[in-house]
């Protein structure tokens, strides 16, 4: 830690001359490890980050929010984490330990019989709206937005084979991305545990069909779900990450969240180019 505690004290310096105000920090577990891409930012606001795989991260601020605002950090397998700030906070590093969260799995994978492949969603390539997610100014600060698509799945068991979305244009040379599942019940979105997070990575790929198989990460889905993908890195050259976005697309909805701890934004009878493949028994 002290180590990385000068590193960025170093930085502060050069960073002040681009920026009124950053906020710089590292998560790590109770054993000081890193956690890798912990989600970071002001609640209900479009301020976020998402941490590097050192768990460091920086977000850029144009004043100091309201003393209400609330910081939460979080990652998939540790408790979350909720603070308010004061402005002795702010131009000095801060370190958030995060409480590892046990749980278990809903459902052990047991495939049994002859499996179907059957694939659900938007295929349309050619649309008039592209969302992009990477619309800051500053580096990083729009980390962990998500686009999400609804699909209405069986409620038998779903066996996850593909995720497909198509990209409307790219100009980084490299994309993480991380692919979420939620669970949509009454309005709300509650995300599906997973034995680890789903994170790939796009390399010199500048349109088209992104295809990700993911049958390895033997998840079993059911019922109504969202599954999104969320921009957790980049590249440092770039300005553009754009999905293509269909209008009208009557009974499906579309899911958009700006900012890594925001709230999501839903709007029906919208679509992203999306198809999920699951297998399903006869």
């Amino acid at each position: 830690m002290k180590c990385f505690f000068l590193t960025y004290s170093i930085c502060l310096l050069s960073l002040f001359v681009h920026a009124e105000i950053v906020l710089v920090g590292k998560v790590t577990n109770e054993l000081d490890e890193p956690i890798s891409f912990a989600s970071v930012g002001f609640v209900d606001t479009s301020i976020g980050t998402v941490a590097n795989v050192e768990g460091e991260f920086i977000l850029f601020l144009q004043e100091i929010p309201p003393s209400n605002s609330i910081l939460r950090i979080s990652s998939m397998g540790f408790e979350p984490m909720e603070k308010g700030l004061t402005e002795v906070d702010f131009g000095v590093p801060l370190h958030f330990q995060l409480k590892e969260n046990t749980f278990s799995l809903d459902e052990v994978i047991v495939k049994s019989g002859a499996l179907e492949t059957i694939e659900h969603g938007n295929s349309d390539e050619k649309t008039a709206i592209k969302t992009n997610l990477a619309i800051s100014d500053q580096p990083n600060m729009n980390l962990g937005a998500e686009i999400g698509r609804k699909f209405r799945l069986s409620d038998k068991p779903n066996y996850l084979s593909k995720l497909k979305f198509h990209l409307a244009y790219n100009n980084f040379d490299t994309l993480l991305i991380r692919v979420n599942f939620y669970q949509l019940e009454s309005g709300k979105l509650t995300q599906i545990q997973q034995a680890k997070p789903i994170i790939r990575k796009i390399v010199n790929q500048k349109s088209g069909w992104v295809i990700l198989d993911l049958e390895e990460e033997n998840q079993v889905l059911r019922g109504t779900v969202v599954a999104s993908i969320e921009w957790i890195g980049a590249s440092k050259v770039g300005n553009t990450f754009a999905l293509n976005v269909s209008m009208p697309a009557l009974f499906q909805t579309h899911y958009y969240k700006y900012g890594a701890q925001n709230r999501w934004k839903v709007y029906p009878n919208m679509s992203s180019s999306m198809i999920l493949s699951v297998q399903v028994e006869n």
